[in-house]
């Protein structure tokens, strides 16, 4: 098998896992929706900082941001994309 037709087969399986196990999770379980200046601020208070390759390389720049003055930060997977840089003032 090539390179290629791995990586295709890893992210059809990755995207099937993630299909599975997002249907599995009942509705009562999710998160309620709230409204509000709280939650506004909160979920205003998160950048997005750029796209790394590996989880690692996304450590690493989250590390950086806190030591630059940012409170919080946090990696995202995305299979398309990579790993989003995600950082909190």
């Amino acid at each position: 098998m090539t390179s290629r037709l791995a990586r295709l087969a890893a992210t059809a399986g990755a995207v099937a896992l993630l299909g599975t196990l997002a249907a599995a999770v009942p509705a009562a379980a999710a998160a309620p929706v709230t409204t509000g200046t709280a939650s506004a601020q909160q979920a205003a208070a998160w950048h997005f900082i750029d796209w790394y390759p590996d989880r690692t390389a996304c450590e690493r720049g989250g590390a950086y941001y806190l030591r630059h003055g940012y409170t919080a930060w946090r990696c995202e997977l995305e299979v398309t994309r990579g790993w989003a840089l995600m950082v909190r003032d």
